[in-house]
């Protein structure tokens, strides 16, 4: 009897040897965005698309601007978001805190090499006194900072990699509550940033709405609604 699935296994294979690694590239991210609508609806993240990464930024920034919040972004690279924030964020109290090592990716993530988004260690220069940098690891800057009073915690996550995105969303744990606003700038690599999301959902018993996407749900604005109900 004619195994067809072995057939067809075998083409591909055959067909995938004589492929352009970037034409695979191309496909596998057809094969995201494909998933990432599957799982944004399995999970009841339905929200408005909007038509750019500010504009979901705005929804966000439009309820919390006068409010004291502590913004924290995790993968700053040139600084664009943390202008953005910085220039939307209106009360005086409200402090903004960025994590980078600026030495790059840590690891090669897509077709980005290890030192990849790098620059040189520079930081960016802000002219905001409410603005402070916190260079180096993830795991080694975040064990020695101190989570400041606030009324709204709003989370950037733009760190690209599954490793990096989980070390902060489980230090920021005991800070993650109703009320929290976590965006995340990646998410249709689903290999990082929705698999650090989904896992740390269910270990925390956290649930959350989606309040704002773009067309393409690669970025993505999420409110914590509190404890998952028994």
């Amino acid at each position: 009897m004619i195994d067809l699935l072995a057939i067809v296994k075998l083409i591909l294979t055959r067909a995938g040897a004589r492929c352009p690694s970037v034409r695979l590239r191309q496909v596998q991210a057809t094969l995201n965005y494909l998933k990432l609508g599957r799982w944004m609806r399995d999970h009841d993240f339905d929200c408005p698309r909007l038509i750019s990464r500010e504009s979901v930024f705005d929804q966000v920034a439009d309820s919390v601007e006068h409010q004291h919040v502590l913004y924290l972004e995790f993968g700053v690279y040139e600084g664009h978001a943390t202008r953005y924030w910085s220039q939307r964020l209106k009360h005086p109290e409200t402090r903004l805190h960025g994590f980078d090592s600026f030495e790059g990716l840590p690891d090669a993530w897509g077709p980005h090499k290890k030192g990849h988004f790098a620059t040189g260690g520079q930081v960016p220069t802000i002219d905001d006194p409410r603005v402070q940098f916190f260079k180096g690891w993830f795991e080694q800057t975040l064990p020695n900072y101190v989570v400041l009073p606030h009324k709204v915690l709003v989370l950037l996550m733009d760190a690209d990699l599954y490793s990096s995105t989980i070390t902060v969303l489980r230090y920021l744990r005991p800070h993650i509550r109703k009320g929290t606003f976590i965006y995340f700038d990646e998410m249709h690599e689903m290999e990082h940033e929705p698999r650090a999301f989904d896992e740390f959902a269910r270990e925390s018993g956290l649930t959350f709405r989606a309040v704002a996407a773009d067309r393409t749900l690669a970025h993505v604005f999420f409110e914590c609604c509190g404890p998952r109900e028994p």
